[in-house]
């Protein structure tokens, strides 16, 4: 499969090119990136042509998947624009700004049949792997209530300065808790269906200040409930860019996981009594080469659109409750 790249200055794009890189059927067919190091330091491994924009390396290379690789307020177009020319998308995360964006970005994917896929990172890592195992299995039960953190590091200094700019950030809940709302969907198989919100500001508070604390609890398809919230108050200190808790209570056990700043799954049930769960292999290596598989066999994505979809409109209802003092308000299933 041809593979294009759009920017490679943000975010989780090193892992996806590695990603693909290590896939057999990945032909990489072009590169956009103004910046001369970040080219020569994407272009070690393997010689790559560097195009000057999208659209010149669409119309010239002809990719049929494009890895993306750009700040928040960039998205919108790029997907419209590689969805007129024939070509999925594997995004990082977030998606979109606002609710705008995101009717913008299903339109063009509807109309151009393109699929759209998200490196929710995740889905791939070993604790979250083995705690869906256990939710698979049954061992838990049924799933009712599930509470999700994920607080991060940031200062002005070591931070993109477009984060406190609310024209070019897409917010604090999207960027940050996007995981956990796709985590939530995956672990229960329920859809938001309603959310009130609260957030403020208590350490970026200076001009140009920002969000750095948010918490949502969401309904969900199934009646049961779940709590996220999101920040950026992690000391810096920390070895880790966060400390991810994510804590599942089931009608016939609870499970107590946590990532990245040390991994360990505690699980506590009827069935199998108390254990530490123990972890399969990480499995982000092959992500570009199953979904290049799938998309060539026509079946469903690991991370399909309408989970992009899905997800990226519940964290933007969340916020516009945020923004507007906790009112709750219902996620309508558009897609």
């Amino acid at each position: 499969m041809r593979i294009g790249i759009m920017g490679v200055h943000y975010g989780h794009i090193g892992a996806m090119v590695q990603s693909a890189l290590r896939a057999p059927e990945a032909e990489m067919v072009g590169l956009v990136e103004a910046n001369d190091d970040l080219y020569q330091r994407y272009t070690r491994e393997r010689s790559i042509p560097r195009f000057q924009s999208l659209e010149e390396m669409l119309a010239e290379a002809s990719p049929e998947l494009v890895l993306e690789g750009v700040v928040h307020a960039e998205k919108t177009a790029l997907v419209e624009t590689c969805a007129r020319y024939g070509a999925h998308v594997l995004l990082d995360k977030p998606l979109c700004r606002t609710l705008e964006d995101w009717q913008r970005i299903r339109n063009a994917v509807r109309e151009h049949g393109i699929q759209l896929s998200m490196w929710f990172s995740s889905r791939s890592y070993p604790p979250f792997i083995a705690l869906r195992q256990a939710v698979l299995d049954g061992e838990l039960g049924e799933i009712i209530s599930l509470i999700s953190t994920h607080p991060h590091k940031l200062s002005r200094g070591s931070g993109p300065s477009w984060y406190f700019d609310p024209d070019q950030y897409t917010g604090t809940f999207h960027d940050l808790a996007c995981h956990g709302v796709d985590q939530i969907r995956w672990l229960s198989g329920a859809e938001c269906v309603g959310v009130h919100a609260l957030q403020t500001s208590k350490k970026f508070t200076d001009d140009p200040s920002l969000i750095d604390h948010v918490q949502a609890s969401f309904r969900l398809s199934n009646d049961s409930l779940a709590s996220l919230s999101a920040d950026w108050l992690t000391p810096q200190i920390s070895n880790s860019f966060g400390d991810t808790r994510f804590i599942l209570m089931g009608t016939r056990g609870s499970a107590h996981l946590r990532a990245y700043a040390g991994d360990d799954l505690l699980i506590v049930s009827d069935q199998k009594g108390v254990r530490q769960a123990e972890f399969p292999a990480d499995r982000s290596a092959a992500f570009v080469q199953d979904l290049i598989a799938a998309l060539e066999h026509g079946d469903e994505l690991f991370i399909p659109t309408r989970d992009v979809l899905a997800v990226s409109k519940a964290c933007l209802v969340a916020q516009e409750s945020a923004r507007h003092n906790g009112e709750f308000m219902p996620i309508e299933d558009s897609y």
